[in-house]
């Protein structure tokens, strides 16, 4: 969701509340915590070979590297062999990302040992490169291999055998890595968003994911079928990931340039229904849409937030970002606690927005690179992954309860 509960956050980074920072190899994942542990991937020490990382939240020590050796491929400027964030529980760190023409999965303790690898999960024809994420919904790990092997002109393979590659979402079994099942898809534009769990009133689970092709549609996680789809007949694609709750379910779709298009549907029912809401110009195309209470944020990627009523789209404001040096751009997407909104900069700058119907600005803190993803809250703490470090940013000693 982005939203964390914890108090004794800072409104702007100074050498007093900045607690440890470490360099890192390069990489735009997201650092993920789990108890007084946090994982980030990163490129490796080498050619061909990148890294998952575990470091103490504390002292920022690093505990353990765990190496793998890949196949480079082509990836656009902005990406990375390591953009996929990994995802935690109490008993395995799981990652995915891409090798070669094929996905790959793996799982390790948390002590770094390797459990499982999944050599080819799927095949994979590169737009952009990978950087959806993992995710684990009772026992299974969702995987997606969203592609196509041409579009409006473009062809990204020669080869007759991959131009037969078709598109799915798989699901393995989490503590062997087995393949339990695999839904092939329509071929689409390389997507990059994490699905969203959303519970059912029976109890029930289902996974909703989004593409230019196939709109917005909902995978039973254990059968592996398509439980519904909503799909009006969108043409751009799907980068962000959507925000989930209490039923309603909000995605944007868009091209670097063009007009976004957005999806807002009610999921409480067998079949997906739109509902009103208000269009807004300038929709975030690379970062996620952020709900805090009934208000949501639009970060786009040019530097404008926007505050809505999640319920009906009504805008409150419509203002600009500014970093410590001008006007900002982004590809992380915000994350709130305490009051308060993080945003990270391709300018290097954490920014802090108080929450609110009002705009307001708290700081424009500069720190030593750019930032692609988000950063993770816990207990009083920031952790921030720029472009060539990790920071760890918050008061000295334990949260305030």
């Amino acid at each position: 969701s982005g939203v964390a509960n914890t108090t004794n956050l800072p409104e702007a980074v100074t050498e007093g509340n900045t607690l440890w920072k470490v360099d890192l190899g390069v990489g735009r994942s997201s650092p993920i915590l789990w108890k007084n542990m946090v994982v980030v991937t990163a490129h490796g020490s080498e050619p061909g070979q990148r890294e998952v990382i575990a470091l103490h939240a504390d002292t920022g020590k690093v505990l353990w590297t765990h190496a793998e050796q890949f196949k480079e491929h082509k990836i656009h400027n902005f990406n990375s062999f390591a953009s996929s964030s990994v995802f935690i529980d109490a008993e395995r760190i799981y990652v995915n990302w891409s090798t070669g023409t094929t996905i790959q999965a793996l799982a390790l303790d948390h002590s770094g040992k390797v459990l499982w690898k999944n050599e080819h999960v799927a095949n994979y024809i590169h737009e952009h490169g990978t950087a959806i994420s993992p995710i684990v919904v009772d026992g299974i790990m969702i995987v997606r291999s969203e592609f196509d092997w041409q579009r409006d002109g473009k062809v990204y393979t020669e080869d007759p055998e991959e131009q037969k590659w078709k598109s799915c979402v798989a699901g393995l079994d989490a503590a062997t890595g087995r393949e339990v099942w695999k839904l092939e898809i329509p071929n689409t534009l390389n997507t990059f968003s994490t699905p969203a769990v959303n519970v059912r009133k029976d109890g029930t689970k289902e996974i909703i994911c989004a593409n230019t092709t196939s709109g917005v549609f909902a995978v039973d996680p254990k059968k592996g079928v398509i439980n519904w789809q909503y799909n009006p007949g969108f043409n751009q694609r799907n980068v962000g990931s959507g925000v989930l709750k209490e039923g309603r379910y909000f995605c944007t779709f868009g091209t670097g340039g063009g007009v976004k298009e957005f999806a807002a549907i009610d999921v409480t029912g067998k079949e997906p229904k739109p509902v009103n809401f208000e269009f807004s110009r300038g929709l975030p195309y690379v970062p996620s849409p952020l709900v805090v209470g009934n208000l949501m944020y639009l970060l786009g990627d040019g530097g404008i937030l926007k505050a809505v009523k999640f319920d009906t789209g009504e805008m409150l404001y419509d203002e600009r970002v500014n970093g410590s040096a001008g006007s900002s751009k982004f590809f992380g997407s915000p994350v709130a606690a305490d009051g308060k909104i993080f945003c990270g900069s391709q300018q290097g700058d954490l920014i802090v927005i108080k929450q609110g119907e009002k705009f307001e600005q708290l700081s424009a803190s500069k720190l030593d690179s750019p930032i692609s993803s988000s950063p993770a809250i816990s207990d009083g703490r920031l952790f921030v992954r720029t472009e060539k470090m990790l920071w760890c940013i918050g008061a000295k000693g334990a949260p305030l309860p």
